[in-house]
């Protein structure tokens, strides 16, 4: 069950959903939370990788994307341009933390969509026990140059009440980084 705008409220009182730094002005939707963009983004890297061809299940990815990304910082280099075909990781300003009995997605604003940029390729999911700021996969496949900025709203969470709690919370490579 997708939990609406009050029972969001609900859960942020009584602790069980925390966000720090807690969430601004009205990042809480009818049925979701806006979260923003933190100014910290991996670039892929100008140098040609090619015939390269990579195993993802043997692959160490943080060492992969710290190897082949340059780490960019919104709040000092200013707006990105990302352009057309382009792709960044990005995380969310917030770090978000779920109990056991709720799980989360994250999904695209549609301001963002109908220009042609994604926030996520295909990994959407928010396990129960999460505690971590959310990396996003941006990328733009519009004909336009869309400028990321840090503290712009880039997603939107929507969390969901577990039907039972989850018997393990997440505990993932992402977890707390």
């Amino acid at each position: 069950m997708l939990l609406s705008d009050g029972e969001i409220k609900e859960a942020i009182a009584n602790g069980d959903l925390v966000f720090d730094p807690p969430l601004e002005g009205e990042a809480i939707q009818p049925a979701s939370i806006d979260l923003r963009l933190d100014p910290t983004i991996r670039v892929q890297s100008e140098r040609p990788v090619l015939g390269v061809t990579l195993d993802p299940e043997a692959l160490d990815i943080t060492r992969h994307i710290e190897a082949y990304t340059d780490l960019k910082d919104l709040s000092k280099d200013g707006p990105w341009k990302l352009g057309p075909g382009r792709f960044v990781i990005g995380y969310t300003s917030e770090r978000v933390s779920l109990p056991f009995h709720l799980g989360g997605r994250v999904e695209g604003r549609s301001r963002l969509a109908r220009l042609g940029v994604g926030v996520h390729i295909t990994a959407p999911k928010i396990d129960p026990g999460f505690h971590n700021q959310i990396a996003l996969e941006i990328f733009n496949l519009g004909p336009w140059t869309i400028e990321l900025k840090a503290g712009m709203r880039i997603c939107t969470l929507l969390v969901e009440q577990l039907g039972r709690p989850a018997e393990a919370g997440y505990s993932g490579t992402f977890q707390g980084r």
